[in-house]
């Protein structure tokens, strides 16, 4: 039985914000959620519902788009990933029994694009196609032959959809169809589609230079970059070296003085970037510190002229998700009668030309508090 889904009766729970308009559903996540996926730290509290429950089989298609990475499907204890990093190392895992290990297939998605995903669960077999190329199949899946399976499927599984924080996500269309008995599955792919597990546009044979890593970006990415490059590499009186990981899935731009970093992460057509004032550790843990943490200061002169910038600057702190309990690089602050307990003080933004305006424009205002500092030494 198909059952075309009226995306209005989706039901937006936790942080998520959703809108419907021209038939489509607009959503996005306006919190960190917990997407490492491990045994301690698993549930993703923020996400739309599907009303009604799923019981196997059934076959779920989806149309949808990203404007950054990236979109996930919770199904019971277990997920699917779907246009995330290459350094994302759980894509998926099982609804009834995950194992909390690395598992990988090739789940790249374009951006800006709308993609048409299906994921069919049967009683012997599962299977993932992206825009009708099979990317994943398997008939030893654990819940296959779990010992709880009929008490979980008697149950029903919920679907639920989410995504990276303030990636913006367009439904377009879901449909489910469930099946009264086990349906026949096309298993036509005898090699499937290798993961995207490195930063392909250096090659491995290939030294990374500034240029080939991120050669396989969008050309108005590369574009931004570059001229980020430039205007820190041009900056004064803060002084920034410019660092190429090894192998191209990093680009770090150090301005050691100060301790402050910012932080680029190719990941072939897709990235993301951060800043932070970073620890320094080299010495026992109770020793680590920052050297100079402007962070609150920053966002107290952006709010002078630009409060609306400096609270969405406040917003894009990474929040602390509690996934290790003796933690000591959680790092507490506070904005405008606002607190926030933040994972390593890092601010994250994603791959659209905004984020790149507000990164210059935020390490501009720290460069000014330097050399405001510098002209009453002098």
């Amino acid at each position: 039985m198909k059952n075309k889904i009226d995306l209005c009766s989706l039901i937006p729970i936790g942080h998520i914000e959703t809108k419907t308009s021209d038939k489509n559903l607009y959503m996005m996540a306006t919190k960190r959620l917990t997407t490492n996926f491990d045994k301690e730290n698993m549930t993703a509290d923020s996400y739309v519902a599907l009303p009604d429950k799923l019981h196997i089989p059934f076959r779920i298609d989806l149309t949808v788009k990203l404007d950054a990475p990236g979109l996930y499907l919770l199904l019971g204890r277990g997920h699917i990933s779907f246009g995330t990093l290459h350094s994302d190392n759980r894509r998926l895992d099982d609804m009834i029994e995950p194992n909390y290990k690395p598992r990988f297939y090739h789940n790249h998605i374009p951006m800006n694009e709308f993609v048409d995903i299906s994921i069919l669960y049967a009683s012997k077999a599962m299977q993932i196609l992206i825009n009708g190329e099979e990317r994943f199949y398997s008939e030893k899946e654990k819940y296959m032959k779990a010992k709880t399976f009929k008490e979980y499927n008697d149950t029903g599984f919920t679907l639920k959809i989410t995504g990276e924080k303030y990636t913006n996500i367009v439904v377009k269309s879901l449909l489910i169809t469930e099946y009264n008995n086990q349906p026949e599955i096309k298993h036509n792919a005898e090699n499937l589609p290798k993961p995207l597990i490195i930063n392909e546009a250096t090659g491995a044979e290939q030294k990374p230079t500034f240029d080939n890593c991120i050669s396989l970006l969008p050309k108005v990415i590369q574009e931004e970059i570059k001229k980020t490059d430039n205007y820190l590499r041009s900056l004064k009186p803060m002084k920034f070296k410019r660092q190429i990981e090894k192998y191209g899935n990093k680009i770090t731009y150090l301005a050691s003085d100060y301790g402050f970093s910012y932080q680029i992460y190719p990941s072939n057509d897709m990235m993301n970037h951060s800043l932070s004032w970073y620890i320094i550790t080299g010495s026992k843990p109770e020793f680590w510190h920052r050297k100079d943490d402007r962070m609150e200061m920053t966002l107290n002169k952006l709010i002078i002229d630009s409060p609306d910038l400096a609270e969405g600057l406040f917003s894009k702190l990474s929040e602390c998700i509690g996934c290790c309990s003796q933690c000591i690089v959680k790092t507490p602050y506070e904005f405008n009668g606002k607190k926030k307990i933040t994972c390593h003080g890092r601010m994250k933004f994603k791959m659209c030309l905004s984020d790149f305006d507000e990164v210059r424009t935020f390490i501009n205002a720290v460069n000014e508090l330097v050399s405001e500092d510098s002209s009453k030494v002098l």
